[in-house]
């Protein structure tokens, strides 16, 4: 089957996104671990990541409210750009599953409220200016801003100051909906309102679809 491994070298990039509290996380990790189980060669990230300098920077700056929203986009893109190079396009080429805790369309969805700039030219220049591969599946795993926000601040036991604000999670999810409205890409919105079982279900449903897709165009 295409994307297990030792098969198929071009490999799939699916997305978890959505507002903080909606779940993406412990959907990724459980996903990670049932496409595991069931053969698939996955590799899961997150951004920001925990390895460049400038997702290092946003981890520890960022919760404290620290960086001004236009520092904090170009960290961001720049963390991104690195991770592009050096981990998600080497595991596409290699053929495995990249399962991706955020990317660039989060970076739309945030960034854009807070600095002025439209979600449409973020996405623009992380496509254009750094070339980010394009996601088989982009999922908006969409929840009420008031449940998100419940969820992580109950989560982390305090709230980030950058991000954690009602109002602004509010603005925040409006984005993405418009964003998955509006855009080029591949959008599924998953209910993150349902049980965290419920939403793996539907996204490991929607993931061996589109794997099995490819495989039967690939053997025409």
């Amino acid at each position: 089957m295409i994307g297990r491994i030792g098969r198929d070298p071009r490999g799939f990039l699916f997305v978890l996104e959505g507002i903080d509290g909606s779940g993406k996380s412990c959907a990724c990790s459980r996903l990670k671990r049932r496409l595991t189980k069931e053969g698939y060669d996955v590799l899961q990230l997150r951004e920001p990541t925990n390895e460049s300098q400038w997702g290092k920077e946003i981890r520890a700056r960022s919760p404290r409210g620290e960086l001004s929203p236009s520092e904090e986009l170009e960290l961001f893109i720049r963390d991104r750009e690195w991770n592009v190079q050096n981990r998600i396009i080497p595991a596409l080429d290699s053929g495995r599953l990249v399962l991706m805790d955020r990317y660039f369309f989060a970076t739309g969805a945030y960034q854009s409220g807070a600095t002025g700039v439209p979600w449409q030219e973020i996405l623009r220049r992380n496509r254009e200016d750094i070339h980010a591969p394009e996601p088989d599946v982009v999922f908006i795993l969409d929840v009420d801003a008031e449940v998100g926000l419940a969820r992580a601040t109950k989560r982390e036991n305090r709230a980030n100051l950058q991000f954690e604000r009602l109002d602004r999670l509010v603005k925040v999810r409006q984005a993405y909906l418009e964003i998955a409205k509006h855009d080029s890409g591949n959008f599924r919105i998953v209910n993150a309102g349902n049980s965290l079982d419920a939403v793996v279900a539907e996204i490991h449903s929607e993931i061996i679809q589109t794997v099995k897709c490819r495989e039967n165009q690939s053997q025409e």
